[in-house]
């Protein structure tokens, strides 16, 4: 028969492994963008709302986030992502926030919202990068959120090693197919997205616009 404590003993063990396991899972990255629709939207929110207000602030326009993007709050949004109502409201949180950050000079916190990646290594596979397969998710949003990621990464990177600013100087780039997955169809239309998000992040990361 198990004595009282070591019946406590196992439980608390039990209890322990599964902490960490929330713990490991809460810290994980989704390199293809998050997987709840909110964050998901805060996340595509934050990215046009930088621009938007970084271009107010070099055009010397007065204060204002609430354009039809912002008044939508739906742009880039799929079923596959889950509820609509929930994305809106992160996407107009996170487009309000980026938006403030650029028109006052803030430098953005693309670091914060879409994770570093220190212990990345090109041509290392993500976690689990075949989750977007799995549930079904559009290559051309995978495709631009892993871009975007890559290429902010990237960007980061040169500039705290004062590097010149060369997107185009990446194997990631030229290759332009990470995240890639058969079931996604058209490689060559992925690769376009790709191209496109990362010289975007690139230049987010960098904190320079051509």
């Amino acid at each position: 028969m198990i004595k009282r404590w070591e019946r406590l003993g196992m439980v608390l063990a039990v209890l322990l492994a599964l902490s960490g396991f929330a713990v490991a899972h809460e810290n994980d990255r989704y390199h293809g963008g998050a997987l709840e629709a909110r964050q998901h939207g805060y996340e595509h929110g934050y990215r046009d709302g930088f621009h938007h207000g970084r271009e107010d602030r070099e055009r010397r326009a007065g204060y204002d986030f609430r354009n039809d993007d912002y008044k939508h709050g739906d742009r880039g949004y799929e079923k596959y992502m889950g509820d609509k109502g929930r994305y809106k409201n992160g996407y107009r949180e996170g487009y309000q926030a980026g938006y403030d950050d650029a028109y006052n000079s803030r430098s953005g916190r693309f670091g914060d919202i879409y994770g570093r990646r220190d212990d990345y290594r090109y041509g290392d596979r993500d976690r689990y990068d075949d989750i977007y397969e799995s549930r079904r998710w559009g290559y051309a949003d995978v495709a631009y959120d892993i871009g975007y990621r890559d290429g902010l990464d990237a960007g980061r990177k040169d500039l705290e090693h004062n590097k010149d600013f060369d997107p185009d100087d990446r194997g990631s780039y030229r290759d332009a197919d990470h995240g890639y997955r058969n079931s996604y169809g058209n490689k060559e239309a992925y690769k376009r997205e790709y191209r496109a998000a990362f010289l975007r992040g690139y230049q987010d990361g960098y904190g320079r616009w051509r």
